[in-house]
């Protein structure tokens, strides 16, 4: 690029000074005339009174020259407000080279390998739950991820195993060993107890009141990120329940 010849500022020409001028020239005549409500011709002739050159792209990226072959053009362009084209050409006239990170290989395991349909998982899934829903055995699962190049996943905690309790025998008794699985009024219509008693029984014996869990609940943050099949194979469930777990999820983000 070539350099714009100095120019001379005209004292005459400026006269009063106006609220914009510290804008002029650091930004295209065009759009500092829409912002301040006048016209392209009026801004370029105060701008050219006081000397300024014309504002050009290289003016908005040369704050962020340092960051040109290191990060992509792409991402300089989202810093400095231009396009990736421009920043792509304003790179090139400097002579610097795109920045370059070759990317890592991939690993693959070889046809037929027992694991070989349950890749998606490692990274993602420990390696007692691969080895569980590969029906691999556990070595054989972390030798294949160790050779896939993949760090150990910590297990998911598991949920906590509630004792049930022991039913009393009384009368408006007996049920006190469902507290746990199922909601007060599924438990009204089995015993045939009013609801108010069950919910005092229930206070009395200090139970949380029952709250029924997804299956998948443990398994949400893999939505969308391994396949379909694999998850629902994981979890326990069908595929189609699983899509419609992921479809909840988008629409609920």
């Amino acid at each position: 690029m070539e350099a714009s010849l100095p120019r001379i500022a005209n004292p005459a020409a400026i006269g009063k000074p106006r609220d914009y001028d510290h804008l002029l020239g650091t930004m295209k005549d065009l759009h500092l005339s829409l912002q301040v409500g006048t016209s392209r011709h009026a801004i370029k002739r105060r701008r050219e009174a006081y000397g300024l050159p014309p504002y050009t792209v290289a003016q908005a990226i040369a704050p962020y020259t340092h960051l040109l072959g290191v990060i992509s053009d792409r991402s300089v362009a989202a810093r400095c407000g231009v396009s990736a084209h421009m920043v792509k050409a304003y790179r090139e006239s400097q002579k610097i080279l795109p920045v370059f990170r070759p990317k890592p290989r991939q690993q693959s395991l070889p046809l037929g390998h027992p694991l070989r349909a349950y890749k998606p998982l490692f990274g993602f899934v420990s390696d007692p739950e691969i080895a569980r829903v590969s029906d691999v055995p556990l070595d054989a699962v972390q030798q294949a991820r160790e050779s896939l190049g993949f760090g150990p996943v910590a297990p998911l905690l598991q949920p906590v195993e509630i004792v049930p309790l022991q039913d009393c025998h009384g009368p408006l008794l007996g049920y006190e060993s469902l507290l746990h699985s199922m909601s007060i009024a599924k438990i009204s219509r089995i015993v045939g107890v009013p609801y108010s008693i069950i919910e005092k029984r229930r206070d009395f014996l200090g139970v949380k009141p029952y709250e029924r869990v997804s299956r998948a609940a443990r398994y949400n943050h893999l939505l969308g990120v391994i396949p379909h099949s694999l998850l629902a194979k994981l979890v326990g469930i069908s595929a189609s329940r699983v899509q419609d777990l992921s479809r909840a999820k988008k629409l609920a983000s």
